[in-house]
């Protein structure tokens, strides 16, 4: 409330709504700069927090699906975040200055005005943050099987930070929408997750960081046979179940924690009448994080409205375990939230407002989920992880073909390696070289390390892995 406040009165003396931020660049290397808004109020530039070190994008057009391990390096030289401020914004550099666009706060955001200014500097507009209209998502039954999970050890040691592995689709909707560009559509994305994950990072115990380990792109709606569309709406009950038959039987580049769809189409459900009717923001089955088959969600998500950050992070929330504010636990065991009936709101009110924290309800309730998965749930798997700078996983467990395998499990037939380079041989006579993950074996004893072959003695981890 008092950021917003801030914004508001620091802008009015000059042209009320129009600012001309001003990138400011670091001379520290611990720094990533900062950007100013207005003479008094000054963004402290932070990295993704959604990203990690790579980041795969599936596509799929007729039918075919082809994966693509991105670097996040320029991802993340164009994507920011400011943890305290709870913002996330994409800059671009123009000639005339930079272009900042996304979300300054919980409630207000900033975007470039396509005007021409004698300044010669860029104006952009700051703007309050529309609200969808729409219940926040249905009630799902509990799935039986939750009734017969065995009880969480109660000294269960939680990581200090727990991050959720997300799988993000995009249906063909959205991809039109934004022009099916895929830079534009991965930095999209970025820049929503970190306004979802900002209010995840608000959860004490254990700390929650999300993490975006994959994009799925449906280019036409021929390619999400899991979309159930019917009187011009998606059905959001039958969509979920079918998106949780597609998530267990496709193969995906990687693993992930749960898998999120979002939907550029309105969602609905059937009245007392059977007839379908738009009047649900998202729906995801509760407390199924790494629960294969099941742990899937969908919200509606409209490009460029900056609406739904919070309808999104409430289904997540589903699914790491929190019921309504009010409601009773899911199942025998669980925690519930009872006790934690409206007002104030929270995320998980049914109508989800500010303070944008989770109540204390909320985080006992995903605290259990998380003993109750256990340590396979809570370990990041992330690719980082699978080709792990040691000699052991260099010389055993690395080769060519679980290279080629892992990062395009559905066009693979064979692979070659050499020069600290790796060739994935495709379908249809075609190929892509990759660098050799670092570590790799090149020969007299040396290692692939940034693409050349070095003795790397000094820059491994030991050799005697404490497990």
């Amino acid at each position: 409330m008092y950021l917003t406040t801030f914004i508001i009165v620091s802008i009015a003396p000059a042209h009320a709504d129009v600012v001309y931020p001003v990138l400011i660049e670091s001379r520290s290397d611990n720094s990533q700069g900062a950007v100013r808004v207005t003479k008094d109020y000054i963004v402290n530039l932070e990295e993704s927090s959604v990203l990690g070190e790579n980041l795969f994008f599936t596509d799929t057009r007729n039918g075919e699906a082809t994966h693509e391990l991105m670097d996040t390096t320029s991802l993340r030289n164009s994507v920011y975040e400011n943890s305290e401020q709870a913002a996330s914004f994409t800059i671009t550099k123009t000639p005339t200055g930079i272009e900042m666009e996304g979300y300054l706060n919980f409630t207000h955001g900033i975007k470039p005005l396509r005007i021409n200014d004698r300044s010669g500097r860029i104006p952009h507009k700051i703007f309050p943050l529309p609200k969808l209209e729409g219940e926040t998502d249905l009630d799902l039954p509990v799935d039986k099987h939750l009734n017969e999970s065995p009880e969480p050890r109660a000294d269960a040691e939680l990581p200090d930070v727990w991050r959720p592995e997300m799988y993000i689709m995009i249906d063909s909707s959205i991809n039109e929408y934004l022009r099916g560009i895929k830079r534009l559509q991965v930095l999209y994305i970025v820049r929503l997750m970190n306004i979802v994950n900002a209010i995840f990072k608000t959860v004490k115990k254990p700390k929650i960081n999300l993490q975006l380990v994959g994009i799925y792109r449906s280019q036409t709606k021929q390619d999400e046979p899991f979309i159930v569309e019917e009187d011009g709406f998606i059905d959001a009950y039958k969509t979920l179940d079918a998106f949780a038959i597609f998530t267990r039987s496709t193969s995906f580049a990687r693993h992930a924690d749960f898998y999120f769809l979002l939907a550029g189409r309105r969602l609905g459900k059937r009245n007392q009448q059977g007839k379908l009717s738009s009047t649900i923001l998202g729906s995801a089955n509760s407390g199924q994080v790494c629960v294969r088959g099941q742990n899937v969600g969908i919200g509606v998500e409209v490009p460029l409205l900056y609406t739904t950050f919070t309808n999104i992070a409430h289904e997540i929330g589903h699914l790491l375990g929190s019921t309504h504010d009010g409601n009773p636990p899911l199942f025998k065991g669980h925690p519930g939230a009872v006790s934690c009936k409206p007002p104030p709101s929270h995320i998980m009110s049914i109508t989800p407002g500010p303070p944008f924290t989770f109540s204390n309800c909320s985080e006992k309730e995903m605290e259990y989920i998380l003993k109750l998965r256990g340590k396979e749930c809570w370990m990041t798997h992330s690719y980082y992880d699978f080709f792990n700078v040691t000699k052991e996983v260099a010389g055993s467990k690395i080769t060519p073909e679980k290279f080629c395998q892992r990062i395009n499990p559905e066009q693979h037939v064979s692979a070659e390696g050499g020069n600290c380079s790796i060739t994935c041989i495709r379908k249809r006579n075609t190929f892509k070289r990759y660098p050799a993950p670092f570590g790799y074996p090149c020969g007299d004893g040396k290692r692939c390390w940034f693409g050349t072959c070095e003795d790397i003695t000094n820059k491994t981890q030991s050799d005697i892995c404490a497990g």
